[in-house]
């Protein structure tokens, strides 16, 4: 898929840049978090939570992130978001369609991706790097790199079929499509269409949609957090 640092790299880079030019391209670590920070969609709670769990539970886990990193050439940050957004970086974590672990695996992609331990940490994680790998490698939707990984996150929690129909539905050239187009179908289809139930008022659709929004907030929050190297600050470009 190309070079992870291009994801959503239009308007928080452009933030980024602005503030970094008008301070002569020195723009310090610490400003970088800040700015994530203040421009993150998420609540007062949700980022004070994410910050408690950076701290007290992800660091045990850092390794087992950069190994899948490693072994799939997927950011790790971004393998962290995705984790953090499926279960909060807790291994014994399960929803009540029987997903389980650090990724969410199913059974059916544990069998897939040789995963034989679901509450494993350290499998689950390399197990939903390898999912999410293999999501990348057979997209062929979307029309810009953003636009891809979008829609592999959209796929990874709502499955790759329904993504591919929500498409097929909108366009013959499927090639061309963009994250747009799909998440405003997504904004009024209904649980059933996709063969999902839905919770309530708050449809399976609009639930892929928040995921996306989600993970790219995570990514980066992640990214902000590991700002090292003066050379290393502009790396880091992600938009809405």
């Amino acid at each position: 898929m190309g070079n992870i640092f291009r994801f959503f790299s239009i308007t928080f880079s452009g933030l980024l840049l602005l503030s970094c030019a008008e301070k002569n391209n020195e723009l310090s670590c610490e400003e970088i978090l800040h700015t994530s920070y203040e421009n993150s969609s998420l609540n007062n709670f949700e980022k004070n939570k994410f910050k408690d769990l950076l701290i007290n539970r992800y660091p045990q886990y850092d390794q087992m992130f950069q190994e899948a990193s490693e072994e799939t050439n997927i950011d790790k940050n971004l393998l962290a978001a995705i984790s953090f957004q499926e279960s909060q970086w807790d291994p014994r974590a399960k929803s009540n369609m029987g997903v389980r672990g650090m990724m969410m695996v199913t059974l059916e992609t544990a069998a897939l991706v040789g995963v034989e331990k679901r509450l494993n940490p350290e499998q689950n994680i390399k197990g939903g790097a390898r999912y999410f790998g293999i999501l990348q490698e057979k997209n062929k939707l979307g029309a810009t790199e953003a636009d891809k990984l979008a829609i592999v996150l959209a796929s990874y929690n709502l499955g790759p079929t329904s993504i591919i129909n929500v498409a097929n539905e909108i366009s013959e050239d499927v090639s061309n499509i963009s994250w747009n187009e799909i998440s405003e179908r997504l904004e009024t289809i209904k649980g059933q269409e996709l063969n999902l139930i839905d919770n309530g008022t708050y449809s399976r659709g609009q639930q892929a949609i928040d995921y996306v929004n989600r993970v790219k907030d995570y990514y980066r929050l992640l990214s902000a957090h590991s700002c090292i190297a003066p050379k290393d600050r502009l790396a880091f470009s992600l938009g809405n």
